[in-house]
């Protein structure tokens, strides 16, 4: 038991995975930067009074950019241009030990300018990045492996698994967690399953305006009983997932699975439910960047097969 423990985490396999999260989280961050610039909001967001509402607002110690840029409104586009740089290093690989936690200080001390603004993809996000930098999420796809390869010191076809099996449970921690903070009787049937009719009548996050909604009503009963299966079904798709990593597995009850795609179900389950977040609400990047965890989720191979696919289906449509 000990061996296949050891064996478990000196698995190796390519980067594919690991590199398709690392540059859909850096489009996610950046998109995120982006429109904070576009609606004028980063000296609201991140310079202290009389420019923002942010840290100066608060007593506590100030951030490291505060001490070394001051306090005026120029510390919080200094936060702004470090964090854009750090973002796109991230997204192109390029010196990705060091931009990936460069990107991780920017986010800490964005927080700090703002402790009552940050949430919980921001959390989220600053524990997956170092975790990405450790890994070898630049082996692939990235300004490191092709720069490794014109100076011949290519980088190795193969890196731990681990890392990404580590992305994995924290996802499925997060989900199985929200499902246990969704105290209110609204996510259940005592509530009538109304937990996402409520959001979508709240014009603090709704897109669309309140009450415009109200004849999809069991539609939206019908999402709120699939989130609360799908958050806490999560711990299962640890099973879901070994069991499609081999065909014997599992015997008779394996090749059910199997059969019925039940892995492929609870995972279009999630990304449906993100994606209607995302139609539905405006809560940032939050949907986007939990969809940029998913490709850990699958193996290298079946990322570079999903791609292949998708490209001869553009070749096929463009012919």
């Amino acid at each position: 038991m000990i061996a296949r423990w050891v064996d478990l985490w000196d698995e190796r396999e390519t980067a594919e995975s690991l590199a398709l999260v690392r540059i859909l989280i850096a489009l996610s961050v950046l998109g995120d930067l982006l429109q904070a610039r576009m609606r004028s909001a980063v000296e609201a967001v991140w310079a202290p009074p009389p420019f923002g509402a942010a840290w100066g607002a608060s007593a506590a110690s100030p951030p490291l950019l505060v001490s070394w840029f001051g306090t005026g409104a120029q510390t919080a586009h200094v936060a702004w241009w470090l964090a854009v740089v750090a973002t796109l290093l991230v997204l192109l690989g390029l010196a990705f030990r060091v931009s990936g936690w460069l990107l991780v200080f920017a986010m800490v001390e964005m927080w700090r300018l703002t402790p009552d603004g940050g949430d919980g993809i921001d959390l989220l996000l600053r524990v997956v990045l170092p975790l990405l930098a450790l890994s070898g999420a630049n082996a692939t796809w990235s300004c490191d492996a092709w720069l490794g390869r014109l100076w011949g010191k290519p980088l190795r076809n193969s890196v731990p698994a681990w890392p990404r099996y580590l992305l994995i449970v924290q996802l499925l921690w997060l989900y199985f967690s929200a499902a246990h903070h969704r105290g209110k009787a609204s996510w259940g049937p005592a509530g009538g399953f109304s937990a996402v009719a409520d959001v979508l009548g709240d014009p603090h996050f709704a897109r669309f305006f309140p009450g415009s909604l109200q004849a999809f009503y069991p539609l939206t009963q019908l999402g709120t009983a699939l989130t609360m299966v799908f958050e806490y079904s999560a711990p299962l798709a640890l099973l879901w997932i070994w069991l499609d990593k081999r065909p014997g597995r599992g015997g008779r009850f394996g090749d059910w699975v199997r059969r019925l795609h039940v892995r492929w179900w609870w995972l279009a389950l999630g990304v449906s439910l993100h994606l209607g977040i995302a139609v539905t609400m405006q809560i940032g990047m939050f949907p986007f960047a939990i969809l940029a965890l998913y490709p850990a989720l699958f193996g290298p191979e079946e990322v570079t097969k999903l791609l292949k696919r998708v490209r001869q289906s553009s070749f096929v449509r463009q012919s």
